[in-house]
């Protein structure tokens, strides 16, 4: 094989590289916030995901600033109005989108004057929240109430948000669909979610100016894991819990399995790949076994 490498630890310009390289296709979302007056501010976002549990992380970015300051003068002339909000009253809503308000997070995205409420011009409904002061949008399949828990700048354009989900809306027709049916569980896979995939100039006809361009699940192509790898009853499981279950489909024999046991004691004893090189190499053999149709 043949390798591009591009070093970009010390060129912000990604030194040549495509920064798609670095942010693969994200789900897009609004992300809602209001000032000390209760002027309201949607901000369309791909860059961020939940990292755990009921805690959510993203960033904002401003494209027009170098060197601004989280504590000084936040109010000047393009830095984003969410990111203003956030420091004034430090909650937001997320709101998912699908398909079918694609048209409707293009005009959220526009450069609305400080305090014009992007659902008024994009038609939407407010939603009141219940626990935080941003409201939600009515028109959105899912709608988390947050709050943030921690603040980091990144380099000299970015703020990253860690936040705690505190409230969770979602529409009951959704809820019923995600209970029982065929694709009970998928969650919002159900609201046909769009995902980022290039802004700026293509090479092709529909994407040679700069606009930004999403992408959709093909639910033909979704591939549940098959039934010949892994715990029967629970995904991931536990160690034992699997090598037990690869046992049972034939894949070990009751003399492997315990062998692997035994090597699993040996290299928690001892991980280091020099010294303990030959229970590791055992080990990986025995469990790549266990995995090979």
């Amino acid at each position: 094989m043949e390798f591009v490498r591009y070093r970009i630890d010390k060129d912000d310009g990604f030194g040549g590289a495509c920064h798609r390289y670095i942010q693969p296709p994200q789900v897009g979302y609004f992300v809602t916030t209001v000032d000390r007056q209760g002027n309201v501010n949607v901000t369309p976002v791909t860059m961020g995901t939940c990292i755990a549990h009921k805690y959510f992380n993203f960033t904002l970015s401003n494209l027009f600033v170098d060197n601004w300051d989280q504590d000084s003068n936040p109010y000047r002339e393009g830095i984003k109005q969410g990111y203003c909000n956030l420091c004034e009253i430090p909650e937001c809503v997320i709101s998912y989108y699908g398909h079918p308000l694609l048209r409707e997070s293009w005009i959220a995205g526009m450069p609305i004057p400080k305090g014009i409420s992007e659902i008024d011009v994009a038609g939407l409904t407010p939603l009141p929240s219940q626990v935080v002061r941003p409201c939600g949008i009515a028109e959105c399949p899912v709608n988390l109430e947050a709050k943030v828990l921690h603040v980091h700048k990144l380099g000299k354009r970015w703020v990253n948000y860690t936040l705690e989900i505190v409230n969770v809306t979602v529409h009951k027709d959704l809820d019923e669909k995600n209970r029982q049916g065929p694709m009970a569980g998928y969650g919002m896979t159900l609201i046909d979610p769009v995902f980022e995939v290039l802004t700026g100039k293509g090479d092709t006809p529909q994407t040679d100016n700069f606009r930004l361009v999403y992408d959709r699940l093909d639910y033909s192509k979704i591939e549940r894991c098959p039934e010949d790898i892994g715990c029967k009853d629970y995904w991931i499981g536990t160690f034992k819990q699997w090598i037990r279950d690869e046992q049972e489909r034939d894949k070990l024999t009751s003399a492997e399995t315990e062998r692997i046991f035994e090597l699993e004691n040996l290299w928690a004893a001892n991980r280091n790949p020099v010294k303990n090189k030959a229970v590791k190499s055992e080990l990986t053999a025995l469990l790549r076994k266990a995995v090979l149709k």
